[in-house]
């Protein structure tokens, strides 16, 4: 009872969110100025220069105002890249998905509690529980269907590849017996959402989403279908060096389409963010009406106090304000966009390489820029020079002395952060292989410093993988009195998963 009383009061609490303010927005008619576009513009090509990123673009929106910028390279043939050149945007496929929903939803053809197998017949489970599942769960996260690995290799490229998705569950078990307690993340909530939006609507997902979602709202350059002609991805040559090489497998099977198969620009993303920033209002008239729109973004499972999960979108809280985040990093493709209503700003970040992590990073940088914050001196990441010293030398010894030497001389030409020192140890442990001078590091890094919990973190996960569970517990303790809420929530999710664990084999 108490949590029935909680939703209908978040329920509430959102309706009054989006509907208290219903004129209608200015839509976005300016460029940024050109003072604005030349600092962004150096900005970008200095971070594309320090990480050895092939290629990247941006879209930010910010209030009436819209910035564009694509640059690198698309390909192996080092052909330049334009701004109608769509990038492989994996997860980010889930709230574009959510989109076309909120379109059935504002048509009245699906309802958010309808059980999915009123419209998947199919749709089964072996513990039957799948009767309860309805549509607020998948888009949640929240039905219990577990995280299968998604397969590149061998796609099925038929129309009746998302009902393969949606069938190949029937002889599993969900991972809870009660869908809409828990938060299990699997990408096959959203291939069987975009079977069910294929199935009430009796044409191909990807005809429909085409159709009434990116039509609609002018993404010209858009689809779930693979182009003819796309970003090829890189991947690291050489962890230790930056070197990129092209990759020769492309993430795209449409047996996955509704939770990968997104192709876009972020100049099309930004035409999508414009509208959710104004609420369903759009140049082109309203893409959904307002009750609508304010009661489909009630459909949200709170993760932990100032977190939780949402169409797709991570959500936190920061300052009072909600931040909207979707992250993806897969098969070499790094994208992220970020959405926080309040400021009407909206930004998203595109590349064809994910072997740096800068997106979060820059996307931060920008916001604090667009808050009238300054954007940073971009510097080399003190992870190459480390990683040069330990490719000639073998010793990791060696390449913290590198380290050593530039934070006592003050060179302000490298990123001497915490960041950028860990981000060294994640490269000798995940792509190097080797967790002992990793491990070397992330204690170096912890001596550093003392004041932080992502060392201790950064243990617990390589002792975690490593299956040494007892010093895997003694690091998250060691963690716990330095934590942010973010790092709690992490913290938390890796007890968890030990806890799930047997230790009666304990390297540790």
């Amino acid at each position: 009872m108490k949590n029935r009383i909680s939703f209908l009061l978040l329920h509430v609490f959102v309706l009054t969110l989006f509907s208290c303010n219903n004129e209608q927005k200015t839509t976005i008619k300016h460029q940024f100025s050109s003072g604005s576009i030349k600092a962004l513009n150096k900005y970008l090509n200095e971070v594309r220069m320090a990480y050895a990123i092939p290629g990247l673009s941006v879209g930010i929106i910010h209030q009436d105002s819209v910035f564009n910028r694509t640059i690198g390279i698309a390909d192996e043939q080092q052909h330049q890249l334009d701004s109608l050149l769509p990038f492989s945007a994996g997860s980010i496929s889930e709230p574009l998905v959510a989109t076309a929903i909120m379109k059935l939803l504002d048509s009245g053809l699906i309802k958010l509690d309808d059980p999915v197998q009123q419209y998947l017949p199919y749709f089964k489970t072996a513990d039957k529980i799948n009767k309860k599942i309805t549509i607020r769960h998948l888009l949640s996260h929240t039905s219990g269907i577990q995280h299968y690995p998604l397969l590149w290799d061998t796609p099925d490229t038929s129309v009746k590849a998302l009902e393969t998705t949606t069938r190949s569950i029937s002889s599993q078990q969900l991972k809870f017996p009660f869908p809409g307690s828990r938060v299990v993340r699997s990408p096959y909530n959203y291939d069987i959402l975009a079977d069910l939006i294929g199935k009430v609507t009796r044409k191909p997902f990807e005809d429909y989403i085409d159709q009434y979602v990116f039509k609609k709202l002018g993404m010209k350059s858009s689809g779930f279908l693979k182009p003819a002609f796309t970003v090829q991805p890189f991947s690291r040559n050489n962890w230790l060096t930056f070197t990129s090489k092209p990759d020769r497998v492309y993430p795209y099977n449409r047996e996955n389409s509704g939770s990968n198969g997104l192709h876009t620009t972020s100049a099309d993303l930004s035409i999508w963010m414009e509208m959710l920033l104004n609420k369903g209002k759009t140049e082109r008239g309203a893409f959904v009406n307002s009750a609508t729109f304010a009661d489909f973004f009630s459909a949200r499972y709170m993760t932990g106090k100032l977190s939780g999960i949402t169409l797709g979108w991570e959500l936190s809280k920061e300052d009072g304000q909600e931040i909207f985040t979707k992250t993806s990093n897969i098969t070499n493709f790094q994208n992220q966009i970020v959405l926080i209503p309040e400021q009407e700003i909206g930004i998203t970040f595109l590349s064809n390489s994910s072997a740096q992590p800068i997106s979060a990073e820059l996307i931060r940088n920008i916001t604090n820029w667009l808050k009238g914050g300054r954007l940073p001196l971009v510097k080399t990441p003190v992870s190459l020079v480390m990683g040069k010293k330990f490719q000639e030398s073998g010793s990791i010894d060696s390449a913290i002395h590198v380290y050593q030497t530039l934070k006592k001389t003050k060179n302000i030409q490298y990123d001497l952060s915490i960041t950028a020192l860990n981000s060294f140890g994640n490269i000798l442990f995940k792509h190097v292989g080797n967790p002992s001078a990793a491990l070397k590091l992330y204690e170096f890094s912890a001596s550093v410093f003392p004041s932080s919990a992502e060392p201790y973190l950064n243990m617990a996960d390589l002792y975690i993988k490593s299956k040494a569970y007892t010093n895997a517990i003694i690091a998250i303790q060691k963690s716990k009195p330095l934590m942010n809420q973010t790092q709690m929530d992490a913290a938390f999710g890796m007890e968890q998963y030990i806890k799930e664990r047997t230790t009666d084999q304990d390297p540790g």
